[in-house]
């Protein structure tokens, strides 16, 4: 079938994006061989809103049948990064060479004086690693560099979340406790960085822009609250009731609480509202040795790896 690819061109192509995603998610029977839509929200109300802003219109590009209905997405994450997101109706060797193609025209960004494009792809999709071979990309040597998409069935049981002496698990209050959990975001994520912390919890917007995201819903912004009152560890979980799935991200332990088994009581607390919900798959992406072994131990053994491939050009 004959596709046609344009650039993003206005905000109902992110509607749309969604849309196809959770759509793709289904066919693909519930694995991230594709963005799970909630990737998408947190990258687009987030990640790209309040760090990168990266444009869009340069940026996303999209392939359209004939009838109008949407193929295939290539878009960023970072920069310089390609994620291709393809219909398993319409995947074809073809259709993955433009797609890889318009990732090393449009999307190569320069790094130590060369200029470089990783693209994506799952570890046992030998047919893409034989093209991305074939165009001159290496599969990244660094371990740290793979992301462990694991992935927890909720149709199995679920343990009991057990107490831990000292700390409340329970959804994000509203309110003060908002600031509470930004302050804990800048310790969490950047190492008891006081500084990174106070900024965070002074201008809260960032925060205020992933409440704005469709799936987001605060009885499922996970948190555990010290003695003090205090945010110890968060995890929040998006659940899409059209694919029956959830994504969760991000998970972060403050320095001074890690070692109590707070994150994986708070995710499995996550996991049992899902469970009541509805959900059939949550999932979670882990990229350090760390972050791994918690998942592994509260999602379970089950996993894939989106390893990324790159490319000089130009």
């Amino acid at each position: 079938m004959k596709l046609s690819m344009r650039p993003f061109q206005s905000e109902e192509d992110y509607w749309r994006m969604r849309q196809f995603l959770r759509q793709v998610m289904v066919l693909n029977g519930r694995r991230e061989y594709s963005w799970h839509v909630a990737r998408l929200d947190y990258w687009w109300h987030f990640i790209n809103a309040d760090l990168l802003k990266i444009d869009p219109a340069e940026s996303v590009f999209l392939w359209e049948t004939e009838a109008g209905e949407l193929a295939a997405v290539l878009n960023p994450e970072g920069r310089g990064q390609a994620f291709l997101q393809i219909h398993p109706g319409y995947c074809s060797h073809a259709l993955v060479e433009e797609m890889i193609s318009v990732a090393e025209e449009r999307l190569a960004v320069e790094k130590e004086g060369v200029r470089k494009v990783w693209v994506y792809s799952d570890a046992h999709n030998q047919g893409r690693h034989e093209i991305l071979a074939r165009r001159g990309f290496q599969r990244a040597a660094r371990e740290e560099a793979r992301e462990y998409q694991h992935r927890c069935n909720l149709d199995d049981p679920l343990p009991a979340v057990l107490p831990i002496l000292g700390y409340t698990i329970r959804p994000m209050g509203d309110g003060l406790e908002l600031l509470e959990r930004c302050y804990a975001s800048g310790l969490g994520f950047h190492e008891d960085d006081i500084h990174t912390a106070r900024e965070n919890r002074d201008d809260p917007s960032w925060y205020r822009h992933i409440q704005a995201a469709p799936l987001y819903r605060r009885d499922l912004d996970m948190v555990a609250v010290a003695a003090d009152g205090s945010i110890a560890c968060f995890a929040t979980l998006w659940f899409d009731d059209v694919s029956r799935t959830a994504y969760i991200e991000p998970v972060a332990t403050v320095p001074a609480h890690r070692k109590r088994g707070l994150g994986k009581a708070v995710i499995l607390a996550g996991l049992r509202r899902l469970k009541t919900m509805g959900c059939k798959v949550a999932f979670v992406g882990g990229y350090s040795e760390a972050a791994n072994g918690l998942y592994f131990s509260v999602m379970g053994p089950e996993y894939d790896v989106n390893e990324p491939w790159e490319k000089v050009v130009g």
